[in-house]
């Protein structure tokens, strides 16, 4: 068996390991004259260098991720922090309307104006009530924000007369041209603002109806438990009670609103014992017209969408409360032009056609009455009274079966005694 020659393969390695070190040190001398660095600066294998790379791969992605993450959360809390500042202008702006609303005076009403006190809500106008020197009917309006003064005089604006008709558009037109130049209502009405009827939903106008008519019941019986324990403050107070109400509905229209009125009454545990059918007939009849009490006595009733307020002291023996024509007539409860409201009613004949709020109320009333009078268990409003039924069912059930079963075994253990004393005998 032939065996390597180990000697000379030793020899000529050392020869080659010679010529590789020569030839190192040459490409180094010629590398360092040309100014290049070194071609490697240390031996790396792959392992060493995939697990220095992915480290670094992962937390570069993690950081990306966190990153991401933090800047969705800075937008949805800048998002959320502008929406909260946009609620709040619109509920600011809402505010100041409603109080330039308020402020125009009966005088301003109750006379015929070329605009209405609405018109100039929505234009920047609020009244001062001040009058003009030479004529008293004459309302003098101002912008509180460029101070811009309109002098309002008093005429019939449905006049066919031709000079009439030219004055009243002048009228219009100076809505905006009496502001100044620079002022923000040169551009029209602030759409943000929007005056409407404000109930959606049906469960929105069942709690609105039923509200009302908790709050004039309860207030009325606190009233005459008031007149009964002070006797001197009855001739006083007896004109506080809620006067005759005249109204526009139908019979069976009536009849329903009653109705449920008195099945709202019945629901009402605080009230104690039953109001007389009148009291309720009359809350039911406020309740769906948009009247709300005004303070915390029967003193009074208030719109809060026309700004009007009745006293019920104002109403003379003989006459009634319309509970209809009360309502100024841009109201959304009487105006089906402002309350741009549509019939609740799903299979409405006219769906498309625009009604007032209290009709759209009248419309809530008749599907709520037929809900009851089919099925008590699916009216809206009835809900909550049956869950306190069924639980007071069930625990009246639980205790006649706790009776039972201590009876059951009372009468077990008396049995018993008895034959053991029987066996005894």
């Amino acid at each position: 068996m032939d065996t390597p020659d180990k000697p000379e393969n030793s020899s000529s390695n050392n020869e080659l390991r010679q010529e590789a070190l020569k030839l190192r040190e040459f490409i180094k001398k010629v590398r360092a004259e040309a100014e290049l660095g070194p071609m490697i600066k240390s031996k790396r294998c792959f392992s060493i260098i995939a697990e220095d790379i992915d480290p670094d791969d992962d937390s570069r992605s993690k950081r990306q991720q966190i990153e991401q993450d933090r800047a969705e959360e800075e937008a949805a809390a800048a998002a959320a922090k502008a929406a909260e500042a946009r609620k709040a202008l619109m509920r600011d702006k809402r505010e100041i309307f409603f109080r330039r609303l308020k402020s125009y005076s009966p005088r301003f009403h109750f006379r015929k104006r070329p605009f209405t006190a609405l018109d100039g809500a929505k234009y920047g106008w609020r009244d001062t009530h001040l009058v003009g020197k030479k004529d008293p009917r004459t309302c003098i309006l101002q912008c509180d924000a460029c101070q811009g003064k309109m002098f309002v005089i008093t005429f019939d604006p449905n006049s066919d007369n031709p000079k009439v008709k030219e004055v009243t558009k002048i009228y219009k037109e100076s809505l905006i041209t009496c502001h100044a130049e620079t002022c923000q209502w040169r551009n029209g009405p602030d759409q943000d603002v929007v005056y409407n009827f404000p109930i959606q939903s049906l469960e929105d106008g069942v709690d609105r109806f039923r509200g009302g008519v908790y709050s004039f019941i309860i207030t009325q019986k606190i009233t005459r438990r008031k007149i009964s324990k002070d006797t001197s403050a009855a001739s006083q107070e007896e004109k506080n009670l809620i006067p005759p109400l005249q109204h526009p509905l139908d019979e069976l229209t009536y009849s329903k609103v009653c109705a449920l009125g008195v099945n709202f009454q019945q629901q009402r545990q605080e009230i104690g014992e039953p109001m007389d059918s009148d009291t309720v007939y009359a809350a039911s009849l406020l309740s769906l017209f948009g009247w709300q009490l005004f303070g915390e006595s029967l003193l009074a009733v208030k719109c809060d969408l026309c700004c009007s307020k009745i006293g019920f002291y104002q109403i003379k023996q003989g006459e009634k409360l319309d509970v209809m024509k009360e309502h100024k007539e841009y109201c959304p409860w009487v105006n089906s032009e402002t309350a741009g409201a549509y019939s609740p009613k799903a299979h409405y004949s006219n769906r498309d056609r625009k009604i007032c709020g209290y009709e759209w109320m009248v419309d809530m009333v008749v599907i709520e009455y037929s809900l009851i009078m089919r099925n008590k268990f699916l009216s809206l409003a009835t809900r909550d009274a049956t869950d306190e039924k069924r639980y007071e069912l069930k625990q009246k059930m639980y205790r006649a079966n706790e009776l039972l079963k201590l009876w059951d075994s009372y009468s077990s253990s008396y049995s018993s005694n008895d034959s053991s004393e029987q066996q005894q005998k």
